[in-house]
């Protein structure tokens, strides 16, 4: 079993392991060239992000050729996860083939500009229990479509019309660095995109951001903040270590 993944504080990380395959990081097949993939069983596990697939990831799923005998896709959530299930429902990969099990899955709110941190768990029992609960469905190769309703899929569409952060400068023009930067580079290494380098000490923005927030929530620091954030408290999934979200050297 191949799963593709993308995890910028651990969730879908968490989920790829559990599902005991081969994981491959999403952006370091991306930097690598690598859009085709064969085996048995092929999963993709990803973040929602404000509703919708992001648009990094739904360009990924439009580019790649899998060859495999099931193909399932989880999607996380933290709050509200609209209708990503019915768009994955509709996608076609590139050589033509769409997935035989589509599921979402509720974790621990991320969104600094949501909630605040310090009261998101990444381990309740309802959780785990969902977490076994769709392992098994894969296990056992069932096929299986979430249904997402008109007001899911209302509120999809709205939030793609007015919100959604397309690649590019993505949440740059909000975020601040602080006195407490040392310039260790770990945000650079984090970076899915590589759009951070490290110049006289301090990160430098290009502008390929994607807006998963993996610098902020990872900086030892606590030297890159939101100007919306709900408070300077971090989240990172409880059973991934920083080191597993590095991307590159």
């Amino acid at each position: 079993m191949k799963i593709l993944y993308f995890s910028s504080t651990g969730n879908c990380l968490h989920i790829a392991k559990e599902l005991s395959g081969e994981n491959f990081a999403i952006p370091k097949l991306i930097s690598e060239n690598k859009f085709s993939f064969k085996d048995d069983v092929i999963g993709i596990v990803f973040p929602i992000y404000g509703l919708c697939i992001p648009p990094y990831i739904e360009e990924f799923l439009q580019n790649i050729e899998v060859k495999c005998n099931y193909l399932f896709a989880i999607a996380t959530y933290g709050f509200f996860p609209g209708s990503v299930c019915t768009e994955l429902s509709k996608m076609t990969l590139k050589n033509g083939r769409k997935f035989d099990y589509i599921n979402k899955l509720k974790m621990a709110e991320n969104c600094i500009t949501f909630a605040d941190m310090k009261n998101q768990k990444g381990d309740s029992k309802s959780q785990q229990k969902q977490i076994k609960k769709i392992i098994n469905e894969i296990k056992s190769r069932i096929h299986f479509k979430q249904k997402d309703s008109l007001f899911h899929k209302i509120m999809t569409a709205h939030h793609k019309k007015n919100f959604e952060y397309p690649t590019g400068i993505g949440i740059l023009n909000q975020i601040s660095i602080n006195s407490n930067c040392t310039g260790c580079g770990l945000c650079a290494r984090i970076c899915p995109t590589g759009n951070i380098t490290i110049t006289s000490r301090k990160p430098s923005f290009a502008q390929n951001c994607i807006s998963c927030g993996g610098c902020i929530q990872n900086c030892p620091n606590t030297a890159i903040h939101h100007r919306k954030e709900k408070s300077t408290a971090r989240y990172r999934n409880p059973y991934i270590k920083t080191e597993e979200l590095i991307l590159r050297n």
